[in-house]
């Protein structure tokens, strides 16, 4: 007897996987790191460029400014990007601490987002930068004094613990995708050229 014709659905999903396994076996994801690239410039190093350029009036003290929407944009962009190339590293990999990281990296990247915005703002108030939270004047003057401890604790959670819970899963998930790569593989003798044009923005955002 003739076989029944196959569902419609199952080519495209044979046709998914084939495509994904492409990916995987690919020497370099181009369309991965461009996207690394662009939004490392435009939401994360953009951000103050942004509040800079914008009219304060369109974005109140009291409001989130245009460095604020960039930089929620990045934290949900990155992990995201994150995440899609650890699934094509050519190994397996721990997932368990792939998932931990990324958490971990949306919490610090928000804890930062909610620092860096109010301390943002405290410049317009006359807050100086070059000083520490207890040598400003605008923080020395608070009333009570118990006030200069919160404000301690927002820069806390903003230059370190934030930036910590930030950076080091982002490099650890990095470390985990090249190390994954790792496999026996014919040679190639030089990169491409998409990876080589890449080379020269990215490395200048990480200096």
């Amino acid at each position: 007897p003739a076989l029944p014709p196959p569902c419609p659905s199952v080519p495209s999903r044979h046709g998914a996987v084939k495509a994904e396994d492409t990916f995987k076996t690919s020497p370099f994801h181009l369309d991965l790191w461009f996207y690394f690239t662009l939004q490392n410039w435009v939401l994360d190093f953009g951000r103050p460029i942004a509040m800079i350029i914008l009219p304060l009036e369109w974005f109140p003290l009291n409001k989130p400014s245009a460095g604020d929407y960039f930089h929620m944009a990045y934290n949900v962009i990155t992990p995201f990007l994150l995440l899609k190339l650890i699934e094509r590293s050519p190994k397996t990999l721990p997932r368990s601490m792939v998932y931990v990281s990324i958490i971990t990296f949306v919490m610090g990247a928000s804890i930062h987002l909610v620092g860096d915005s109010v301390n943002h703002r405290l410049i317009f108030s006359g807050y100086q930068h070059h000083l520490s939270v207890r040598e400003n004047p605008i923080i020395r003057n608070l009333k009570p004094e118990t006030l200069i401890d919160s404000f301690e604790l927002l820069y806390y959670y903003d230059e370190y613990l934030g930036h910590s819970m930030w950076y080091i899963p982002f490099f650890l998930i990095l470390f985990i995708y090249f190390t994954g790569c790792f496999t026996p593989v014919a040679g190639q003798s030089r990169m491409p050229v998409a990876a080589l044009l890449l080379v020269g923005p990215s490395s200048l955002y990480y200096w």
